[in-house]
């Protein structure tokens, strides 16, 4: 009988022992799951702002290639018009 109490005892022990880990996995569980939805929201942010850049960048590229453009066009209605002025002489 003594046998039985010991090992009863020694099961008991041991089980409030697994109780005790499993309760520290599962905080530390739902610490990790906490930060990675923390990260994840910051992640969904950060590509947003990277987002929002590159788009702000393709337009003002857009703006100087524009007036670069314009200035091309310019210089080569200047250069028909030399073309024509040359050939009316």
């Amino acid at each position: 009988m003594a046998n039985f109490e010991e090992q009863l005892y020694r099961l008991v022990h041991e089980y409030k022992q697994k109780e005790k880990l499993n309760k520290e996995l599962v905080a530390a569980i739902q610490e990790k799951e906490n930060t990675l939805c923390e990260l994840q929201q910051r992640v969904s942010a950060l590509e947003n702002n990277y987002n929002n850049l590159k788009h702000a960048k393709i337009l003002s590229l857009n703006d100087a290639a524009i007036e670069e453009t314009k200035g091309r066009i310019s210089r080569l209605v200047r250069e028909i018009d030399r073309c024509i002025e040359s050939l009316k002489k």
